[in-house]
């Protein structure tokens, strides 16, 4: 039961580990949109709305590859909870875990990039930022 309980605690790092990502991706988002916001000149609107939307779409792709690789991991983890203790290998490769096809795109990436947390977020980013240059 030991060796089961560590390969589990391994896996749940990783876990935590892209959900703090992700985190930190979302801040860097609305801060650089700050920042944007608060250097724009006056008459610039197409300009700023270009440099505000594309780091928000560049860290929108890379939080959505956040959310994909701790799904991923979050099927191993349900792969190695299930198994016997006499099949642990301590095996990090979330690829190697079997799902069922009905279950294929819910764990893709494009399901990811449309999940609805991610999603909200930042249409809500880009929605405030076209009207805060639009909208004076």
């Amino acid at each position: 039961m030991d060796r089961k309980i560590e390969h589990l605690k391994m896996i749940q790092s990783i876990i935590d580990r892209m959900g703090n990502n992700s985190f930190m991706l979302k801040g860097w988002g609305i801060g650089v949109m700050i920042a944007i916001f608060a250097f724009a000149g006056k008459g610039k609107e197409a300009e700023c709305v270009i440099f505000t939307v594309i780091p928000l779409i560049i860290f929108w792709l890379l939080d959505s590859y956040y959310l994909f690789l701790e799904r991923k991991y979050r099927l191993l983890y349900d792969d190695v909870r299930t198994k016997d203790e006499i099949e642990i290998d301590f095996s990090m490769n979330p690829n190697d875990v079997k799902i069922k096809i009905s279950e294929v795109n819910k764990k893709s990436y494009f399901a990811c990039v449309f999940s609805k947390t991610i999603l909200l977020f930042y249409i809500t980013c880009i929605a405030v930022t076209l009207l805060i240059y639009f909208n004076k």
